[in-house]
């Protein structure tokens, strides 16, 4: 029995390189086209709205609730956590947000952070 290697020939590399690049196309061109700056910040703790504050006033917010603290940072038309009392401080961690639908999540204090914009979207509720 002979046993034949398989190898990735001239096409194989042009139709996989093909591929990759129709889909950083189109996942770029959807961010181009559809992403939106959000207008305002809805902070929800334990499922109830909490507080709203507006993206475009840079200022600072502490969460204080019964299962601890966080403490808020908005700047720049972006909104982040900068301090947290929870054991992992995962919250802590996340990358600031400022688009649209974005959010971040504190799950020990059951409290999530997220953006809003009152501008109607561009996708109906079935593309979103």
């Amino acid at each position: 029995m002979t046993t034949e290697k398989k190898r990735i020939r001239r096409n194989d590399i042009l139709l996989i390189t093909g591929i990759l690049l129709a889909a950083i196309l189109v996942f770029g061109g959807y961010h181009l086209l559809y992403s939106q700056n959000g207008d305002t910040v809805e902070i929800t703790v334990d499922g109830t709205l909490f507080k709203t504050l507006p993206l475009n006033i840079d200022t600072s917010y502490t969460i204080q609730t019964e299962a601890g603290t966080n403490h808020l940072e908005i700047k720049e038309g972006s909104v982040n956590i900068t301090e947290a009392d929870c054991p992992d401080k995962l919250c802590v961690q996340q990358k600031a947000i400022s688009q649209q639908g974005e959010t971040l999540v504190c799950l020990p204090h059951k409290t999530v952070v997220s953006i809003h914009s009152s501008k109607k979207a561009t996708l109906d509720g079935v593309a979103q």
